[in-house]
């Protein structure tokens, strides 16, 4: 294979020199200044290099590989732009007009594709050149270029029909749609048009995270969905609101200062926040997710780039005469939490037949992982104060700061699944020591306690 490769890198002639590409006033035209020159910018820069110059070096792999497509007489490739601009009669909507119809259904193959499958259709169907990868890096500048003339123009998501026709109450029962996306349709309005049944799976999937998997992966043990974090269907404010994510990627991940996708950021939520086992990189379920997630940036009037001081979780930090205590916590903790999350935090069959009600475990392996967004007490604590215990707000907390900030410092230091590059011998230890705990201390619900 990698003889085949080779052979076919040199007999059509790819020239890939990395970090080299033409000058590009128009490029710089359309983009504006990019003073910050961050890694952002870089990706941004060469993605508008793409799009103008479709025929660079770079690029050529894509649109002028294989030649198993025709082209025309001289060769030439035609440019993105060509034919993806806002320019009157152009042949095909602008690509940052094109980024907020996505994901949106295949009718042909009854399938939800993402961007930067688009993407790959492109460029195998049109230009006949080779397929690339997911995840290619020269795509995802593509999309970031695409996702930052959405975010100039400030775009909103498109990816409902407004002439839809509504799911009725015995199609939302035929797919089996949980009791909190019947909330979320009833506070939002029900999908409409031929992607709404998709709709409901992405919502069924992200609010019943454990029972929604691919056939062979039930074998997993955890009790975390998406929706144990991202409350109310990912539709509450100050309960790191989907919406809010969706309009703000692709964007650069601090921790590794790579660019991610939405369907990125989504597997690394999966693996590095509720210990999901990892789908692969073109998943249906990440798709359907990402679906989700945008009907919802849509159904709240959110344009792409909107940073609303809502967006996230923010900091809520002690003062050295009132720093975070893990006993006070302790006792915080059974007088507000343990009702719901059990005595030990390994959870409770207490509201096992409540549907509207489902509070994860806090300890033990089938939490959430040591390497969460709400594994650092100061970020938790926001989270506890904004949200817990149910019925808490932003606007009307239930916990003072301090109270909040004491309930994390206590369950940071639960014993929690370890982070997924830990190796394989310490992670099953893990595994053994946290079920003969959860075992042990897991509340059964009797005559006697209820």
């Amino acid at each position: 294979m990698a003889a085949i490769l080779v052979v076919i890198f040199f007999v059509h002639g790819v020239d890939y020199k990395p970090g080299e590409s033409p000058d590009c006033e128009a490029c710089r035209l359309d983009i504006g200044p990019m003073e910050r020159a961050g890694h952002y910018e870089e990706m941004l820069w060469n993605g508008t290099q793409h799009v103008y110059h479709s025929s660079n070096d770079n690029l050529v792999q894509f649109t002028r590989a294989n030649n198993l497509k025709p082209g025309n007489k001289d060769n030439a490739v035609q440019n993105c732009i060509d034919c993806h601009n806002d320019n009157p009669g152009a042949k095909a909507d602008s690509l940052g007009a094109l980024w907020v119809k996505f994901p949106r259904l295949d009718k042909a193959t009854g399938r939800i594709i993402d961007f930067e499958k688009a993407v790959q259709y492109e460029f195998v169907k049109r230009y006949g050149g080779t397929k690339p990868f997911y995840n290619e890096v020269r795509i995802t500048e593509i999309m970031v270029y695409a996702y930052e003339k959405a975010r100039q123009e400030k775009r909103l998501f498109n990816v409902e029909p407004d002439d839809g026709i509504a799911l009725s109450d015995q199609q939302l029962d035929g797919l089996k749609a949980s009791y909190a996306c019947l909330n979320v349709f009833e506070k939002l309005g029900r999908p409409k048009g031929d992607i709404a049944p998709y709709i409901v799976k992405g919502c069924n999937i992200f609010t019943d995270t454990t029972r929604n998997r691919p056939a062979g992966y039930g074998f997993w043990k955890t009790e975390m969905n998406c929706s144990s974090c991202h409350m109310e269907g990912g539709s509450k404010e100050h309960a790191i609101h989907i919406g809010d994510a969706v309009v703000n990627y692709p964007g650069v991940y601090s921790s590794n200062n790579i660019i991610y996708t939405n369907r990125m950021r989504v597997a690394r939520c999966y693996a590095h926040s509720i210990n999901e086992i990892l789908y692969g990189s073109n998943s249906e379920y990440y798709k359907l997710l990402t679906l989700y997630m945008a009907w919802i940036a849509e159904k709240n009037g959110l344009y792409i780039g909107q940073n609303r001081e809502s967006r996230g979780i923010q900091n809520v930090r002690g003062t050295a005469a009132r720093h975070a205590s893990i006993i006070a916590g302790q006792k915080s903790y059974a007088e507000k939490c343990q009702i719901c999350h059990g005595p030990a935090g390994y959870g409770t069959d207490r509201y096992d037949a409540v549907p509207a009600f489902s509070p994860p475990p806090i300890n033990g392996g089938e939490a959430f992982v040591h390497t969460a967004t709400l594994s650092y007490s100061s970020r938790l604590a926001s989270f506890l104060l904004n949200n817990m215990p149910p019925g808490a707000t932003h606007e009307k907390p239930l916990l003072s700061s301090q109270e909040a900030l004491d309930i994390a410092e206590f369950i940071s230091v639960q014993t929690r699944p370890a982070a997924p590059g830990a190796s394989n011998l310490s992670v099953f230890y893990t595994y053994l020591t946290n079920t003969a705990m959860e075992l042990w201390f897991s509340e059964k619900t009797g005559e006697d306690n209820l």
